[in-house]
Formats: structure tokens, sequence, C-alpha cells
């Protein structure tokens, strides 16, 4: 008998739908990307996306605030629209409550989720409310945009790969979480509180993505949520190429790396394999990409370029400082594994 965990989470989510019936004509994007996209009678394109939380899996109670639990929760299905240059509207909110939470805590967790919905101009719109053995978070949001939607399965040969913001810093934060010794290591208050808020208050690059939409003509996009790795197999497997990414450009703030030292922990592994950024990974023209840059910079926002699109029979390349290239593993946060 197969178990689940035999399959892993993204063979699973095949195996279930394969034997789904076909899309109608107003489906445009359907199962396997960041977000579903259908339109109707030629209108705006429609977004849909939903991300779950669940206690002692994606978070522990002790360890966030109900306000941090309520943004995070918003946060990761924003980022999914973010990702394809939607603009986020409208959210309903699924949540399983076991009996013993307080009413303050549940009014926590809803005032974090108003306060991130208020600041992207989102509203709460629906959704259902019912008894657990666990807290569980299921949030569904529906954006909209005029243009195409970007997906993960455009990526061109020759193209760079570029990524918003920095990584591992939120695998940096989740060590210091899950670490109980961790207190009495020399790290800067304020360097921890930084990695701390990195994995409970992540900020979806909204404004970001529509800025890369409208001056960068990405030809595929991708929130990093399970690792920057994964997400480029993604991307890789979804549009039929290779990619070279250069272990060198990978941008890793400061802090990120002396919790990586002081922890005893590679914080290369967190940027490659860490997740939970959700910053944007974009692939699109040289040229192309320096604009981004320009426009990012005035945001206060940083837009590195990271590697390059490659044909499919290279494979999946990371290019290691003394210029050797090895494979790239494939891994990153998998539900089952």
């Amino acid at each position: 008998m197969v178990k689940l965990q035999d399959l892993g989470e993204f063979a699973l989510i095949g195996h279930l739908t394969k034997k789904m019936r076909a899309y109608g004509d107003s489906v445009i994007l359907g199962i396997g990307d960041d977000a579903a996209v259908f339109r109707v009678d030629g209108g705006k394109y429609t977004l849909v996306t939903c991300d779950m939380l669940v206690d002692g899996h994606h978070f522990w109670r002790d360890r966030i605030t109900p306000e941090q639990l309520g943004h995070k929760a918003l946060a990761v299905s924003l980022s999914d629209i973010a990702a394809m240059g939607g603009v986020p509207r409208y959210a309903l909110l699924a949540v399983g409550w076991p009996s013993d939470v307080d009413v303050d805590y549940a009014e926590g967790i809803y005032h974090g989720i108003e306060k991130l919905a208020a600041a992207h101009d989102v509203f709460i719109i629906g959704g259902d409310t019912v008894s657990a053995p666990q807290l569980i978070l299921d949030v569904t949001v529906i954006g909209e945009m005029e243009d195409n939607p970007v997906t993960r399965t455009g990526a061109k040969t020759g193209h760079l790969f570029a990524v918003t913001g920095s990584l591992g810093a939120s695998a940096a934060g989740l060590t210091l979480l899950q670490n109980v010794t961790s207190r009495d290591v020399i790290l800067s208050a304020a360097s921890r509180q930084a990695l701390l808020r990195s994995h409970l208050l992540p900020q979806p690059r909204v404004k970001e993505g529509a800025v890369i939409l409208k001056t960068g003509c990405p030809s595929a996009m991708i929130d990093i949520s399970d690792g920057l790795a994964s997400e480029i197999y993604h991307i890789c497997e979804g549009s039929g190429v290779g990619a070279e990414i250069d272990i060198t450009c990978l941008p890793v703030h400061e802090r990120t790396r002396q919790a990586g030292e002081l922890l005893g922990k590679d914080y290369l592994n967190w940027a490659l394999y860490g997740g939970e950024d959700y910053e944007l990974l974009v692939s699109l023209a040289e040229e192309n990409a320096l604009t981004v840059q320009k426009e990012l910079r005035a945001m206060d926002v940083d837009f590195t370029i990271i590697g390059k699109v490659m044909v499919k029979e290279k494979g999946v390349k990371l290019l290691l400082g003394d210029g050797k290239a090895v494979d790239m593993e494939k891994k990153g946060f998998d539900h089952f594994s």
C-alpha cells in the first residue's frame, strides 16, 4: 500500500487530480501554479489561491503571537497573487478552532489578518468556522489583473534569473525559534528580532510584483515558499529549460550570515533550501532586469541577478565559487517528507 509520504506533496497532487475532467473555456490556468486563473465574458482575469496553516506543522502556538499568526496566514496567499503579477482584492477565512482557545486569542488572529488586509486594500468577505482538534487557518484570496498573468511555465533560454530582497532570513528565524539554546548565542537583539520577523511576519511582494510585470516583461515568476532550489526546479520543469545559478550571487543579509556562523549552520543552505522567504523569483531579459533593478531600488528593494536560463539539456546547475558547476539538489519543504 502506497503511503502519502512515499509520494510527496507534488506527486500526490498530480496523482489525485490527473483524472479530473477538462476545464471549460473560461479557465485560463488550473492546477499547478501559484494561483488558478479564469476569465468570464472577456473581462478581467480573476486569480484564486488558498493556503492552509496547521498548528504543530506550520507554526507553534506558544512561539507566535496571535497577531503574527493572522498576518502570516494572509501573507502567504497574498504572495501567490503577487507571484502572478495580480492585485489581491478579497479574502475568505476558514478556521478550525480548538475549544480551549481564548476569545482574546481569536480576536488577535483576526486583528493581524485585518491589519495586513487593510495595508493591501483587501476585503474579508466570508469563510467558515468549525471546531477542530488543533488550530487550522485556511485563507483563500481572490485577485484580479488586466494583463495576462505571469506563470512558472514561460522561462526562455537566454533570460536571466533574479530575486527580490534577500534569502535565508526566514529559515534563520525558524532556527532561532526551534533552538532553545539560541538565546545564549551572541547575536544582537536587533539582528535576532529582524530574523524572527522575517519568519513570523513575511511581507508579500505585491507592489513589487506589479512593478516587475509593468517594467520587466517577465517570462516566468514564482514566489519562494518552499525554498529557492525547489522554485527553480518548478520553473525549469514547467518551462522545459535548464538553469545555472551562481551561488556567489545569492543575496544573503549579513545578519543571516552571522546567525549561521554563531549557530553552526550553513547560511547558504538556508538561502537555497530553507523556504518561506516569500520573495519573488523571476526570469526576464537582461535589459529588463536592469530596468526593474532601477525601479525597485527607488522603493528600497533589492533585485539581484542570480543566474541564467539554459537549455534543458544543461540540467539545473549550481555554479560554485571556484567556477565548478554541480547539480543543484532538488529539495525544499515538502508537507509529507
